[in-house]
């Protein structure tokens, strides 16, 4: 096989692999994202803020004899 037609063969192999990408990505793009996205939603915060926990003292104080 010449040289010619050897890289036309290639070129022709690639514009099928080519073909079938962009086929692939217009029939996936839809279906990944509805698998990717996220189903979050966006609530209010509470108004009233939550009570602090209870703070232990750094050095605990112990009774001294007496």
């Amino acid at each position: 096989m010449a040289f010619k037609d050897m890289l036309s063969l290639c070129g022709r192999i690639g514009l099928i692999v080519v073909a079938f990408a962009f086929v692939a990505g217009i029939i996936a793009g839809p279906v990944l994202e509805r698998i990717w996205s996220s189903r979050l939603t966006v609530t209010q915060n509470n108004e009233t803020p939550l009570p602090l926990p209870p703070r232990v003292p750094a050095t605990p104080k112990t009774a001294e004899p007496g």
